[in-house]
């Protein structure tokens, strides 16, 4: 097997966890009427989990951001770090954003 064949094998081991875990996560967080915190949570989560950033400068291959954050600020430092950061940033705001239109969306409709 080459390593892009193993690339795509570690992506989708990473996916299918990450899809059962938000499973139970969204049974957890569901409640019978629309809650904002419960649409915000669930935003948020996935943001978190799917977001993809390089996983280092010299290789186009991506990695979870939340991973690349974590293990930048172990091995390299805090500086190296920020660039997977930022984008995971953004993605939180856009998931935020992105779950308080629906949330408002679904409470409409709801009454």
């Amino acid at each position: 097997m080459d390593s892009s064949m193993n690339y795509l094998l570690y992506w989708a081991a990473y996916l299918l966890a990450a899809l059962v875990f938000y499973v139970i996560f969204w049974k957890i967080t569901k409640t019978g009427r629309p809650v904002l915190f419960s649409y915000l949570l669930r935003g948020l989560m996935l943001a978190l989990i799917i977001t993809p950033w390089y996983s280092n400068s010299q290789n186009e291959q991506f990695a979870p951001a939340l991973m690349v954050v974590t293990l930048d600020a172990i091995t390299i430092g805090p500086s190296e770090a920020i660039r997977a950061l930022v984008l995971l940033i953004l993605s939180l705001i856009l998931a935020f954003i992105v779950s308080l239109i629906l949330y408002f969306k679904n409470r409409i409709k709801y009454k």
